[in-house]
């Protein structure tokens, strides 16, 4: 078998690592296609879909190829590099899977698939240690592992974990309050208001003056939350309207897990600061922003 292994042949009794290979390759691809299938968005185009999976999907269909045209150390080195690379996406997809979406077809495919790659990994592990021994490093074997690593880093920096309407939701409460934010001062700042904020914003606060409040825009409400602006003491009486020295302005998921799950908070200091946690949120949380990207981890 060692001399078949040198010359890059896999021998007859050796045949089940390419079966296990072939077969691990095949149901992982059509997996990936009902997986596919399943979540991807209905009022999208399904063909460029497709064509955005060919980078993930390809490979499968390379592994039998080169293996049963005898390009076996190529096809035993695409072998391990995909089952290291979606391992652990399929790890984070099923969690996202079973915590939002536990559709049997989906989360059976999802396991099917996460379970192969150790398979596929440890059978071309099992035949390549020979060849490995055998054979000296080439530096164009290099390419399939960072192949595997560019999959990798694609996926963590498009994976969310969880649903893009809710990360929608909370991109849209948080761009509000900045806005507010800028209303507030911009008002506060006024000539005629010293330097002091208004009792409410427009559709808040107290049933008073229209013009003691300020207009935010766009005034549309952030979609699935709630609006709370209060002023904080002292206040003074300026021109007939309640004003402020400072304000908060707090923003909360109307229902938690479903509509929103980060919680905001901001005051003078324009620091907007949220929480994952089902609560307010307060100054001593941490720090975001509508411009950057808040921390996918800091979640329940």
């Amino acid at each position: 078998m060692a001399q078949a292994l040198r010359q890059g042949v896999l021998p007859a009794a050796a045949s089940r690592y390419r079966r296990v290979l072939t077969w691990a390759s095949a149901v992982s691809f059509v997996s990936i296609l009902v997986i596919f299938w399943v979540w991807f968005p209905k009022d999208e185009s399904r063909l460029l879909g497709v064509l955005l999976l060919l980078p993930v999907l390809l490979p499968y269909a390379f592994i039998p190829l080169r293996v049963y045209r005898q390009r076996l150390r190529s096809g035993l080195i695409l072998a391990m590099v995909m089952g290291c690379a979606v391992f652990v996406p399929g790890i984070c997809l099923i969690w996202f899977a079973f915590r939002w979406d536990r559709g049997w077809w989906l989360l059976c495919s999802l396991i099917l698939m996460t379970i192969l790659q150790p398979v596929l990994v440890v059978t071309a592990l099992a035949c390549y240690l020979p060849m490995f021994r055998q054979q000296p490093f080439r530096l164009k074997l290099l390419a399939a592992p960072l192949y595997g690593l560019l999959l990798i880093i694609v996926f963590s920096q498009h994976y969310s974990p969880v649903p893009s309407y809710i990360s929608e939701n909370e991109s849209s409460a948080m761009y509000y309050l900045s806005a507010a934010v800028y209303a507030a001062d911009n008002d506060a700042f006024d000539t005629l208001h010293r330097g002091l904020y208004a009792e409410g914003l427009a559709r808040f606060g107290p049933d008073s003056n229209p013009t003691c409040r300020v207009v935010v825009i766009p005034g549309e409400l952030p979609i699935g939350y709630l609006v709370d602006y209060r002023g904080t003491e002292p206040a003074v009486t300026v021109e007939g309207c309640t004003r402020f020295k400072g304000f908060t302005i707090t923003a909360r998921p109307a229902e938690f897990g479903k509509t929103g799950i980060l919680s905001f908070f901001v005051d003078e200091s324009r620091r907007i600061h949220f929480t994952s946690e089902n609560r307010p949120a307060r100054a001593n949380d941490p720090e975001g922003s509508p411009f950057s990207m808040y921390p996918k981890w800091h979640r329940p």
